[in-house]
């Protein structure tokens, strides 16, 4: 019987494997696996922009020439332009407010078409072309009216996709501004490539050196500012337009890194390969795209641009239904016949059953007989068990009891090295003390005022003195826990592992590590003790859990399990 049984169970199993299994090939390549996984992190990209633009504003805070705040108002504005609305609205307004103060055109220009810029991705087209109408284009210098036609070559292209269709009255005049902007910029120019390639793609224009000269900007960038992100995105553009779909997807996955990496919320790129994974079949990553273009485009927010994702989400929803419903169809076929297959299960079970029954009342006068020997075994069984688990409880309570033992030991360990260690220096700063003292007396008595107020403004003493003090600290510390910095590299991925200098015993990454192996976890504690800022401890932890092998939110705890102090008994 134990063979029909095990049949039955391995072919239900089998048709559950298959049942789960419908969802054929995902893309899987490592272009996409790196966008995905820069996409996990991209509330770490966020919090890096934030503290940038936090930097940012303590100095524009502090600025008291007209020139500076405008500088940094602006350097604040592209930060938060392609990031938060609102607070660019905020600082282009700032600019605007600064340019009409200070009476600088060229300022008040520039502001205004960075505040039309703003409202054209927000979606209110209408006021960023009353802004730009107020511009008197005809009297701006060449650069000003790069800046000019290429604003309005990105109001009128809004235009016309939210217009819709291929064709528009509103991409004519994005075309005339193209061909305006052509016959002023120069190659020497920043974003020549840029628009150079935006007016070859939708005419019958070509040029052969665009490719070549992006490729080699775009390969060597570190694909980490808004312009690689932009031209990485064109190339990709160029590529598709000469037919080759690979290149063009290599290449807007690289755009897309970008942004995510900038935190851009206006990602056309990330849209663009939810439009091409969705053609290719691929739902699960192209609804996991235009989702987080939506999420984007809401906060943000971009009007145009949450349209244009709403079209492509309700796209993908609907094969998304269509392919749930299949695999619903395919669950209910897999579910029946797992259900045929538990009926003839059942019925296996209930003949088991009743030869069982049968055995048992053919075994039952041997069970009478061994009654009293099995109560018997029963009783020693039981006692023996009452015995293991004594025996279990007195080796936990003696390991527990061993284990603080040896914490109390390493505790009264570290405490009378770092007494002694600290009435040592101590006594070293007191002597030190009474030296300088004795030499200022020396000093003052003979009339040397200018060696006095040399050696009292002189830092070296202090440098030396810190120097002193780490050099100290790092050999106590090694001296109780001699394996500690190969014990921490262990944590840290191999290529990304710390090795003091020459000279040094511990640097400032292992130093702070050092403190939180001692018990000391508070950053603001931990720059005290090795006087630095708050800001240094953080950014250092922060930079060195990046590196680590175990969570993050694990790290702190791993690194005080770290190392065998010298002196322990084995």
């Amino acid at each position: 019987m134990r063979k029909p049984i095990v049949f039955l169970l391995s072919a239900t199993i089998l048709l559950l494997v298959i049942a789960s299994c419908g969802n054929g090939a995902r893309e899987s390549d490592a272009g996409y696996a790196r966008l995905d996984s820069l996409i996990d992190r991209a509330g770490d990209f966020e919090q890096e922009k934030l503290l940038k633009i936090a930097e940012l504003r303590r100095k524009e805070e502090k600025a008291v020439i007209p020139s500076e705040a405008y500088m940094l108002s602006s350097l604040i504005f592209d930060e938060y332009s392609v990031f938060n609305s609102d607070s660019a609205t905020k600082y282009v307004d700032r600019m605007i407010d600064l340019s009409l103060k200070s009476g600088n055109r060229e300022w008040e220009i520039r502001s205004k078409i960075g505040k039309a810029s703003l409202l054209a991705a927000t979606g209110l087209l209408k006021e960023s072309e009353e802004i730009m109408r107020s511009i008197d284009y005809t009297t701006l210098p060449v650069d000003l009216l790069i800046e000019y036609y290429g604003q309005m070559i990105y109001l009128f292209s809004h235009y016309g996709n939210y217009a819709g269709g291929d064709s528009n009255e509103y991409y004519v005049r994005e075309r005339a501004y193209k061909d305006s902007i052509m016959e002023i910029i120069t190659p020497a120019h920043p974003d020549y490539l840029w628009y150079k390639s935006w007016d070859i793609i939708g005419a019958e224009k070509d040029d052969d050196t665009l490719i070549p000269a992006l490729e080699k900007r775009v390969d060597a960038s570190r694909l980490n500012t808004r312009r690689d992100a932009k031209e990485a995105y064109i190339l990709a553009q160029l590529w598709k337009r000469a037919g080759d779909m690979k290149k063009y997807s290599d290449y807007m996955i690289q755009s897309a890194i970008a942004d995510v990496k900038i935190a851009n919320a206006d990602v056309a790129s990330l849209e663009e390969l939810a439009r091409l994974l969705y053609a290719r079949g691929d739902i699960d990553r192209a609804y996991r795209y235009v989702n987080y273009c939506l999420n984007k485009a809401i906060v943000y927010p971009n009007r145009v641009r949450a349209i244009s994702i709403t079209r492509l989400l309700d796209e993908v929803n609907s094969v998304y239904q269509q392919r749930s419903r299949a695999e619903q169809r395919r669950s209910h076929v897999a579910l029946t016949v797992v259900c045929i297959l538990a009926a003839v299960l059942i019925s296996a079970i209930v003949i088991i059953i009743v030869q069982n029954r049968r055995l048992r009342r053919q075994g039952r006068r041997l069970d009478k007989a061994n009654k009293d020997l099995s109560a018997n075994i029963s009783g020693l069984s039981e006692a023996q068990s009452q015995l293991h688990e004594a025996n279990s409880r007195l080796t936990e309570l003696n390991a527990d009891l061993q284990r603080k033992n040896e914490e109390l030991y390493e505790s009264n360990y570290v405490k009378e090295e770092y007494i002694g260690y600290v009435f040592t220096i101590c006594s070293n700063y007191i002597r030190k003390l009474e030296d300088f003292r004795s030499s200022i007396y020396v000093k003052a008595i003979t009339g040397k005022y200018k060696d006095i107020l040399a050696e009292t403004e002189s830092t070296d003493m202090m440098r030396d003195e810190l120097r002193d003090f780490y050099r100290s600290f790092d050999s106590i510390f090694l001296h109780i826990y001699p394996d500690f910095v190969a014990d921490f590299n262990s944590l840290l991925q191999e290529d990304k592992r710390i090795t003091p200098k020459d000279g040094e015993l511990l640097n400032t990454e292992l130093r702070i590590y050092a403190l939180v192996r001692l018990g000391i976890t508070d950053s603001i504690k931990i720059a005290e003790f090795l006087h630095c800022s708050p800001q240094t401890v953080y950014n250092n932890r922060f930079k060195v859990r990046n590196k680590a092998l175990v969570p993050k939110k694990n790290f702190a705890e791993a690194v005080r399990s770290l190392g065998k102090f010298a002196d322990r008994p084995s």
